[in-house]
């Protein structure tokens, strides 16, 4: 429970640097697998009857990532998609932080966590990497991204798709 909360908490942070990296490079495994297995015609798109068969969070979305509405979900349509999604992500947990930093120091202490970003607080030790009692922008992502990664390892978490 300790390390779901955490890692709501950094989801919420979105700090996404990484993850839009990840979405311009060559596919990671299994994101190749799994569109294979939603293209369930061979056709290399994806339709709303093939989402809503096979990815129901793709097909609640699906207008959205059809941006040419032609019925058909591209590859580049997702990962346009994807980074659309994982730049919003980001733009909230920044504004999210720079409201947590009432002093504008740019780095948060354990009393503007407690303030702001309370499950942070929480937590904050494990997050203050350098343990020098400030948390910035960079450790609260690094601390995202190792209890996700903690949470897929344990199975509570598909791995990015």
């Amino acid at each position: 429970m300790r390390h779901r909360k955490l890692v709501v908490l950094l989801g919420c942070m979105a700090f996404a640097p990484l993850a839009v990296l990840a979405g311009d490079s060559p596919q990671r495994p299994g994101r190749g697998e799994h569109w294979a297995a939603l293209d369930t015609d061979g056709d290399g798109t994806i339709s709303r009857a093939e989402a809503e068969a096979g990815a129901p969070r793709m097909a609640a979305r699906f207008a959205e990532i059809d941006a040419d509405s032609d019925g058909q979900v591209t590859k580049d349509e997702m990962h346009a998609a994807r980074a659309r999604f994982h730049e919003g992500m980001q733009a909230r947990g920044q504004e999210r932080f720079r409201s947590a930093d009432t002093n504008g120091d740019g780095s948060i202490d354990l009393a503007e966590a407690r303030q702001g970003m309370p499950r942070a607080a929480e937590h904050f030790g494990e997050l203050d990497a350098d343990s020098n009692g400030l948390l910035t922008h960079e450790e609260l992502g690094a601390g995202m991204h190792k209890h996700r990664g903690e949470r897929v390892r344990e199975g509570q978490q598909k791995p990015a798709q």
